[in-house]
């Protein structure tokens, strides 16, 4: 199992959703941590980053995460849905 990691963005974001879908975002961590390779990668200028999409109420929310396997340690960078999600995350990476 891989440790995790939250970056500031990740934890303001996180913050902002209630507490019932705060614990469907836990298990969703859960999961990555038990299979740190479970996001799709990504291409080009964001090649080290991967990303996991899964839903709360219906709407599609994707979490943006690196893993370094040398750490064991996975590192969240973002959670938000789809609309403008990798333009946001180019700009604070």
């Amino acid at each position: 199992m891989a440790d995790l990691k939250a970056l500031p963005k990740f934890e303001r974001q996180y913050k902002k959703f209630y507490p019932k879908e705060q614990s469907v975002i836990k298990e969703e961590l859960r999961k990555i941590t038990v299979n740190p390779l479970l996001g799709e990668q990504k291409k080009g200028a964001l090649s080290y980053i991967r990303v996991h999409k899964f839903k709360i109420h219906h709407q599609l929310y994707l979490l943006a995460y690196e893993y370094n396997s040398k750490e064991a340690t996975v590192y969240l960078y973002a959670i938000a849905t789809h609309e403008n999600f990798y333009a946001t995350l180019q700009k604070y990476i």
